[in-house]
């Protein structure tokens, strides 16, 4: 049984672009966690302010509502290699330049913001084009692995870089977590010279303006109930629950009175949590099943969410954390593989890049929201009530779970 399991990974691993892929985008995933880490710290250590925290993270994530549909429309324009290598060199950048304003002691918080900013804008572009290259790299039947074990690369790197970080900031400085991220770009790169694309059909893919091809993607979910069901959910959850993820160094400062080690400990207990779903997922080739994993594992989402934010137990919040972890891992990674097999490729750009605005961009009104008001009451109750508002919010869609089994799952 579990041989015929790890047969579906490894024959997404028999598709040379992917594997190439995946080597190359390791180290780099863990260069970007060590560097959100750092980022986090310094916004805690240079303003003591929760808004402060919560308004960082909106300048990373908040570009996602407006730049990520733009390059969805491109990603299915254009070529989607040329246009992913070039969006990895201006990451390179960016890491370069909050590099030197570390080292050279002139960073304030605005400056911090500005350049968060920066990576948030260049960031919003390229997921729509990595994830839209990522059906381009494998068999048809090798998506689901592909797609679950791709999760597990991001998640184990969350894992692995902020403990690097958490080291590398008590012992030395932030600035040495940035320079890594920085260099682990150029291992991408140059990944992205080996891999062979197959030609795309373009025909007639510019023949309509940009504004169009954007209502085009609109159109296309709204046109299907149960990917517009889906879109709703995944919208709660980020809008709700995923803003405490970014809200762990406030945490770590003013309910737990710890340093980068706690912080350290949080973030890869997240993302411990997320390796254990991800694997969980990239042994299955098939979409049964999927919907019940997404809505069971959003209820213990909400509970973990709600029981955080409410004890000051360090075992016991680095055990809800991991949970947390585990849970949005699953409601992500399955709604993003069903997403995927379920769409036509001459529409994957666009929406993919919806499906980012609506689940990575919506955190950016969330986490401004309960940043702004943790500053005034504390981070307990207004993560505790964004909890039970996930909670209400989510129940009517389960109404629509037997729609979305029929859609998704055949």
């Amino acid at each position: 049984m579990h041989a015929g399991k790890f047969s579906a990974l490894r024959s997404a691993f028999r598709n040379r672009n992917y594997a190439i892929y995946i080597s190359g985008n390791c180290l780099s995933l863990i260069g970007f966690w060590m560097q959100r880490l750092a980022v986090a710290w310094l916004t805690w250590e240079i303003s003591k302010s929760e808004f402060w925290v919560g308004a960082v993270a909106f300048a990373e994530i908040s570009p996602l509502i407006v730049v990520g549909p733009l390059f969805g429309v491109w990603a299915d324009r254009f070529d989607r290699k040329t246009l992913a290598v070039g969006l990895q060199c201006l990451m390179f950048l960016q890491a370069l330049l909050l590099f030197i304003a570390v080292l050279a002691d002139i960073l304030s918080i605005g400056l911090l913001f500005g350049l968060t900013l920066a990576e948030g804008i260049i960031q919003a572009a390229y997921q729509p084009v990595r994830l839209s290259l990522i059906p381009n790299l494998v068999r048809k039947e090798d998506l689901i692995p592909a797609a679950a074990f791709t999760a597990v690369t991001f998640n184990v790197a969350r894992f692995i870089g902020p403990a690097i970080a958490g080291l590398v900031i008590a012992l030395s400085s932030p600035s040495w977590a940035i320079l890594f991220n920085a260099f682990s770009y150029l291992l991408i790169i140059m990944a992205w010279f080996f891999i062979r694309l197959p030609p795309r059909n373009e025909s007639g893919q510019r023949t309509s303006s940009m504004l169009r091809d954007m209502k085009d993607g609109f159109h296309y979910i709204h046109a299907r109930p149960a990917l517009f069901g889906m879109f709703l959910l995944l919208t709660v959850i980020a809008l709700f629950a995923r803003p405490l993820s970014y809200l762990l160094s406030a945490f770590v400062g003013a309910v737990f009175e710890g340093g980068p080690q706690t912080l350290a400990l949080f973030t890869s207990a997240v993302g411990a949590g997320a390796v254990l779903a991800g694997l969980k997922l990239s042994m299955d080739r098939h979409a049964r099943g999927l919907i019940r994993e997404i809505l069971l594992n959003t209820l213990l989402l909400i509970i973990s969410v709600i029981w955080f934010a409410s004890t000051q137990i360090v075992w016991l919040a680095t055990l809800l954390i991991f949970v947390f972890g585990y849970a949005i891992t699953i409601c992500s990674v399955a709604s993003q593989t069903l997403v995927q097999s379920s769409i036509d490729d001459e529409m994957r750009g666009r929406v993919l890049s919806l499906w980012v605005a609506f689940t990575r961009g919506a955190p950016a009104l969330g986490v401004l929201v309960i940043g702004w008001s943790a500053a005034r009451h504390g981070l307990m109750w207004p993560n505790v009530i964004a909890g039970l508002l996930c909670l209400v919010s989510t129940l009517p869609l389960l109404k629509r779970r037997r729609e979305m089994r029929a859609f998704f799952e055949r």
